[in-house]
């Protein structure tokens, strides 16, 4: 075999190949002699059938399974030899298997390129995590006893944060009345973020059982695209006026958060739980101008290929959470939307890859338990039995691989100092 291999671009490979025609006989004979063993014909015994015979009748069909075998081989001896490492599926080209003659042909491949990440370690970039306030604090704490907060009827007129319930008993749209617009199935904030203003207005100072005619203008903005910009006359009935109750912070709410003994002792708590999501963001904002910063001072080619599996990756986790019924975007949509981020993702990958391999960063055996530990913790599974299943489900491996990547970005912002080995 003759193989030369070319580099029109620094992601594509192009090997011309040429098997001897010897080579392509011998491969053929040594079918031609393993079907005669196995072929049966009507009146002809078991190996007795004329090779001349069996050439006539299935000769094509074997050099063409010949000459398939033979281009799969060499593509591969031939990537062997050259250190090929193929990301996309080979293209056959430019190939000539005439009876007589050696076998050529082209294949072309994308790959990887090789890359040289410079100055990885004089980045010094730093984490600089938003400081937590008594506001913070004040405003989780708050925000604690909404989620757990009671609806009581108010015995008195709607006004502006009261949840009121509706039904629709006439729906007008531009002249138009409209049987399809139902009432909402859950009581509403008046006053709420992206309400219309002057619906809910038009509700304030109006009791339960009392019925109403309101005319609006929906904004041209409005979500439902079919009404947006376009007058509305309601009639509506009100069915109920709520008022949240927020519960009183007392030994009961402060059992109900985590069995806390004193109000500042759950303040504590909310401040070291916002303290390490303030922490989280910054590190992720680190992380973010760090990778940036490479990708800017070390441009490298990308396959075409790595680009639109990253695309492919993008469209199918789309898909995944798809809402039932909603249009849903085509994959030339998703390319068009996420190919820069997808371009981004695939060199953030190499050069963490890069970075990993040139430190020596791998994750321990103690690191790898124990975020399997977390794990099992967090779904109340037994250790070690989750464990085995991670083993034969491939999981402890995307567990290593993680690893490997946080510990590379806490070493390009200064938190991780990798062990030093002889």
């Amino acid at each position: 075999m003759k193989a030369t291999v070319s580099e029109p671009e620094s992601w594509k490979r192009i090997i011309d190949i040429e098997v001897p025609e010897q080579e392509i006989n011998s491969a053929f004979e040594k079918k031609l002699d393993d079907l005669k063993r196995n072929l049966k014909l009507p009146g002809f015994r078991a190996g007795k059938i004329p090779p001349a015979l069996i050439k006539q009748r299935f000769g094509s069909s074997i050099r063409a399974e010949v000459i398939e075998e033979l281009i799969q081989k060499y593509f591969k001896d031939a990537c062997e030899q050259n250190n090929i490492n193929p990301v996309s599926l080979p293209q056959v080209k430019n190939l000539k298997a005439d009876e007589g003659e050696a076998l050529t042909f082209s294949i072309e491949t994308e790959v990887d390129p090789e890359i040289d990440i410079k100055d990885y370690n004089k980045l010094k970039i730093k984490t600089q995590p938003e400081e937590i306030t008594e506001s913070h604090i004040e405003e989780s704490l708050k925000n604690l006893r909404e989620r757990f907060a009671e609806f009581k009827d108010a015995g008195r007129p709607a006004q502006k944060g009261d949840y009121v319930k509706l039904e629709y008993l006439k729906v007008i749209i531009d002249g138009q009345e409209r049987n399809d617009i139902s009432f909402p199935k859950y009581p509403v904030e008046l006053g709420a973020q992206n309400r219309i203003e002057d619906f809910d207005e038009g509700i304030f100072g109006h009791s339960v059982d009392e019925t109403i005619d309101l005319k609006i203008k929906f904004p041209d903005d409005y979500a439902d695209t079919q009404v947006a910009g376009k007058d509305g006359e309601f009639q509506i009935k009100i069915l109920s006026v709520q008022q949240k109750v927020l519960p009183e912070i007392n030994e009961e709410f402060l059992q109900k958060m985590g069995n806390f003994k004193s109000e500042s002792d759950l303040r504590e708590h909310i401040k070291q739980s916002l303290e390490q999501e303030a922490l989280n963001r910054a590190k992720e904002e680190a992380y973010n101008q760090a990778i940036d910063t490479l990708i800017e001072n070390n441009p490298f080619d990308v396959p075409p290929t790595r680009i639109e599996q990253a695309i492919d990756f993008y469209y199918n986790q789309t898909m995944q959470y798809q809402i039932p019924n909603a249009p849903a975007p085509s994959r030339d949509e998703i390319a068009e939307k996420f190919r820069d981020v997808a371009l981004r993702a695939v060199k953030r990958q190499r050069i963490i890859d890069f970075i990993a391999d040139k430190e020596k960063i791998k994750p321990t055996p103690e690191e790898v338990d124990n975020e399997i530990r977390r794990l099992a913790e967090m779904y109340n599974h037994p250790f070690e039995q989750l464990k085995q299943q991670f083993r034969k489900n491939g999981t402890t491996l995307r567990i290593r691989e993680d690893i490997m990547e946080r510990k590379t970005l806490d070493y390009l912002i200064g938190e991780y100092t990798p062990e030093k080995k002889d």
